[in-house]
C-alpha cells in the first residue's frame, strides 16, 4: 500500500509523461494542497504553470480530469467523466 507522499510523485510523473504531446497545455503541474484519498486511490488534480506561479488567470486550465494513483499497486491514469461527477455529487471534488 502506498502512502501519500510515495503516490504524489507517481501522479507528477504520469502528468509528465502524458502531457508532453499537448502542446501549449503541456507546462501542467500537479497541485500536493488539493491531493486527497478516496476509494483506495490518491486523486491529483493539476493545473498550467502560469496559473499556478504567475496568476494568469487566461492559463488555467477548465474541464481537466484529475490523476488517479490506485494506492495499492501503484498504477496511474486520469479519472473518467463519469468518476468527476461521481465525486461532485459526493462533494469530495
Amino acid at each position: 500500500m502506498l502512502e501519500r507522499e510515495e503516490a504524489e510523485p507517481r501522479a507528477a510523473e504520469f502528468l509528465a509523461e502524458r502531457s508532453r504531446t499537448w502542446g501549449l497545455s503541456s507546462n501542467v503541474r500537479i497541485i500536493p494542497e488539493y491531493c486527497f484519498t478516496d476509494r483506495g486511490r490518491l486523486i491529483a488534480p493539476y493545473d498550467h504553470v502560469d496559473h499556478l506561479d504567475h496568476g494568469q488567470d487566461d492559463m488555467q486550465l477548465g474541464g481537466n480530469l484529475p490523476v488517479a494513483v490506485d494506492l495499492s499497486t501503484g498504477s496511474c491514469s486520469f479519472i473518467t467523466r463519469a468518476e468527476t461527477e461521481d465525486m461532485m455529487e459526493r462533494d469530495v471534488l
